[in-house]
């Protein structure tokens, strides 16, 4: 939800340009084509930041048993945060009591939690 935000924060951000060039072009479709083209060079590095940047935390959410403890529940799995990357890893989904010791865990070792097991 985090990067969906941001996103929605940055397309906004695309309107002054898109406005500027409208202003002083028209409205015509190449005025059009030209702003989306300085848009685009602009906010493709806005666009890598929120989608691969680890300042935002990934998670994934399912329903199911603790792989640790065995209890029926929702379940959370972290799979990027900074200083933290399990995407590669096989998965592990923890039940909310074991999740927070996971997390406990990891700040206690100076990586940075915010999310779901607070």
């Amino acid at each position: 939800m985090r990067r969906f935000i941001l996103y929605l924060i940055r397309w906004q951000l695309s309107t002054p340009i898109l406005w500027l060039v409208v202003k002083n072009l028209g409205t015509s479709v190449t005025a059009t084509v030209i702003a989306n083209l300085i848009g685009g060079a602009i906010f493709f590095w806005v666009d890598k930041f929120i989608f691969t940047s680890q300042a935002v935390e990934v998670w994934h959410i399912k329903e199911g048993t603790c792989d640790k403890c065995g209890a029926q529940s929702r379940l959370w799995r972290l799979i990027k945060t900074a200083g933290y990357d399990k995407s590669g890893d096989k998965p592990v989904f923890l039940c909310m009591k074991c999740s927070k010791e996971k997390t406990d865990a990891l700040r206690s070792r100076g990586i940075p939690v915010r999310g779901k097991s607070r």
